[in-house]
């Protein structure tokens, strides 16, 4: 039954209908209101029933039916789609039935934290002298120097050499009888689906994978585990692709095809997504045995510009079998091996070979969905959707889609006329060059990539307008800066790499109007000639390169969650839960306010709540709070941009502001990860899982 406005006014008796309409219907909008209602309760009604079952219940019930089954309470991790209670919730029953097997414990970290995890008895790896009637063949003390894989692991999550006793606690310590170590993997796998390599200008027929043109490590994209009990390998880790593991299965698929058999196929299989990296050239798919794992870096002593290793035009495989005969590949004369390097993320083809146009698909490490990448870039939460989430193309008046309808973006800009709405989506990884000039008078012109694409623009974009003129950039990475000149009404950035060392966004001219808002972005630093009304950033990571982040004389700077590397001068500021690096100068500071930030000695700031170093320093005697400002001076993995643990802070870090922000999460841009909460929610959980005298250590692969 439907219940709305229609079904009521009828079940009226006729003569109230018809007085009903020669009045005005003033009756029948009564019963619209009631049929609003009603219809809300009928859907109440029918919700219950998926409510009962925890695949397919609201969000708020989780922590009920989690209650029923005595399931701890978590720490609430919003704001993430990596993680929720769901799962941990919903695997429970099948997780107690095996509890204190080291399966159900790679499980348990996986459900309580969203990040891949495996479970080692460091036990099962002490040099000891075995008993004869317990032997253990695969603990042998002298590792075998003949296995370049075994050797690769030592000292890793999946290391399988025997070690000495350590008796420090975890996880200084790892190798004693009572320890179990659980490695997690926090970095991201992001697959991009088929991108444009970047050529090396030096030597005809070297290329990059990174459309940059930058030296990346290539990621596994981690293969879902089917069994409970199935011990996590290294093909279900978003862990840094292997020379020797690609090679040993890239030889292997070359002899069991040239045996006649079906090669065992694991990184390059079909399965899941498909290989972990694939190669065009010239439009033309490249099979996985035309390929074949070189070390790209540069020859010794080879004079600037350096060139690489090239890899051999063929080879020639042994048959193992009788009556069989030997292969060569590629077979046709007319084709050749492509070399390719995972952990420089480079490409060379055979001296003297080379090709117009080189694609790839392959996958990257970073720590979240912030900068153009190849995510879901919808909000977890509806009501943030229209902020930082995709575009609606009901918004515009003319939509524009490449390639399907025009072929480039330079094309699709060529088309558009000033004084419209107009998006334009870009359905493609590509890499595009490009420098438009753009002057659109009262427009709204919005770029954006379609969800989970990538694209990359290579030039400048200027933008010239009125002050009812209007850019939106979503989904893209800009290798160029944003010039942005004279009047103008908003710039909004959601979801955008703009590269650092490029100049990010610049404003010249003026613009009393005009203000630039930034959500879940990476950027070079931003700049103003003359005040403008406002510059906000949300989750974003904003890289003057240690030098000027923000340069905005006389205009209002809003900050939340974000990581600022460079000085910062603005005319007034508010922030919180965010980290800066260098020296602030604000201009008018009896205005604004900073909360839950870490804010550098010699910085000219509004007043400050809750800020480091400020609360570890306070009362303390002067050489006493010095020290103390150093301890919690935050050092980050990596500030270069490209690398996978860009932004990331180093594992050394202080405490105080690991949890400093007001939710108890970190200070910064990824305080979005809520890792605080989801290394506690995991340590809370594993003493119901141990067995008894064990003692489980947490250790942070990346």
């Amino acid at each position: 039954m439907t219940i709305d406005v229609d079904f009521l006014f009828s079940r009226l008796p006729l003569f109230y209908q018809e007085r009903d309409v020669e009045q005005g219907g003033r009756l029948r909008a009564l019963l619209k209101v009631i049929a609003e209602q009603g219809a809300i309760l009928e859907s109440d009604i029918a919700r219950l029933y998926d409510n009962w079952f925890i695949e397919t219940c609201d969000d708020w019930l989780i922590p009920y039916i989690g209650d029923l089954l005595g399931v701890r309470g978590l720490y609430s991790v919003e704001g993430t789609q990596a993680f929720g209670q769901r799962a941990l919730v919903a695997n429970t029953l099948r997780m107690r039935r095996r509890k204190g097997t080291v399966p159900v414990l790679e499980e348990l970290a996986f459900d309580t934290t969203g990040w891949r995890a495996h479970a080692v008895e460091f036990f099962q790896l002490l040099e000891t002298t075995q008993h004869i009637n317990h032997r253990r063949l695969f603990n042998v003390r002298t590792p075998d120097l003949r296995n370049a894989s075994l050797l690769e692991r030592i000292d890793s999550a999946f290391d399988r050499t025997a070690h000495t006793a350590e008796v420090r606690s975890l996880s200084a310590g790892r190798y004693n009888i009572p320890n179990i170590g659980l490695y997690l993997w926090r970095l991201n796998a992001y697959a991009i689906q088929r991108s444009t390599a970047s050529v090396e200008s030096s030597h005809p027929g070297l290329y990059r994978f990174d459309p940059l043109g930058r030296d990346m490590l290539l990621f596994n994209r981690p293969r879902t585990e089917t069994d409970i009990v199935h011990l996590t390998e290294p093909i279900n880790v978003p862990e840094s692709l292997s020379r020797y593991e690609l090679h040993n299965e890239l030889t292997a698929i070359r002899q069991a095809l040239t045996d006649h058999e079906d090669p065992a196929l694991a990184y390059f299989s079909g399965n899941e997504g498909g290989p972990v990296l694939r190669i065009w050239l010239d439009g033309q798919e490249l099979p996985n045995e035309h390929l074949i794992i070189c070390n790209l870096s540069p020859l010794p002593k080879d004079p600037a510009p350096h060139d690489w290793r090239r890899p051999p035009v063929n080879v020639t495989v042994t048959a193992t079998k009788p009556g069989l005969t030997n292969l060569t590949f590629p077979a046709d004369p007319a084709r050749f091996l492509v070399g390719f390097d995972p952990v420089l993320g480079r490409i060379a083809l055979p001296a003297g070979k080379t090709a117009n146009k080189v694609e790839v698909a392959y996958a990257y490490g970073f720590p979240g969905d912030i900068g153009g990448g190849p995510y879901d870039r919808r909000s977890v939460r509806q009501e943030d959707e229209v902020e930082e989430g995709l575009l609606n193309p009901a918004d515009f008046d003319t939509v524009l889609r490449v390639p399907a309808n025009k072929p480039t973006l330079a094309l699709a800009l060529a088309t558009v006329n000033p004084g419209k709405r107009i998006l334009v989506r870009l359905d493609t990884d590509a890499s595009e060059s490009l420098a438009p000039v753009l002057n659109l008078p009262d427009t709204h012109l919005a770029i954006e990539a379609v969800n989970r694409r990538r694209p990359v623009l290579i030039g400048n974009i200027t933008l010239e307008g009125n002050d009812n003129t209007r850019l939106t950039l979503s989904g893209i990475t800009l290798d160029g800066q944003l010039k942005l000149q004279g009047a103008l009404r908003e710039v909004n950035l959601r979801h955008c790499s703009l590269t650092p060392k490029m100049g990010g966004v610049q404003h010249t001219g003026t613009g009393s109007e005009f203000k630039i808002t930034l959500t879940h972005c990476i950027s070079g630093p931003i700049t103003v000639k003359n005040s403008i009304t406002g510059v906000t950033a949300r989750w974003c990571i904003i890289d003057g390169l240690a030098q000027s982040a923000f340069d905005l004389p006389d205009t209002i700077l809003t900050l939340d969650r974000c990581t600022i590397l460079g000085e910062t001068a603005a005319g007034e500021l508010l922030a919180s839960n965010s980290l800066f690096t260098e020296r602030l100068t604000i201009t008018r500071k009896q205005e604004g306010c900073m909360r839950f930030c870490f804010v550098p000695l010699k910085s000219l700031t509004p007043k400050r709540y809750r800020c480091l170093p400020d609360m570890v320093m306070k009362d303390l005697p002067k050489a006493i709070a010095a020290n103390e400002a150093v301890r919690v001076t935050p050092s980050f993995t990596s500030t270069q941009f490209g690398n996978s643990a860009y932004g990331q802070l180093a594992a050394g870090t202080a405490t105080e502001i690991l949890t400093g922000a007001e939710d108890g999460a970190e200070i910064g841009v990824w305080n979005l990860l809520k890792q605080a909460q989801r290394e506690a929610n995991l340590r809370q959980a594993l003493n119901e899982y141990l067995r008894f005298g064990l003692e489980a250590g947490v250790i942070f692969v990346n």
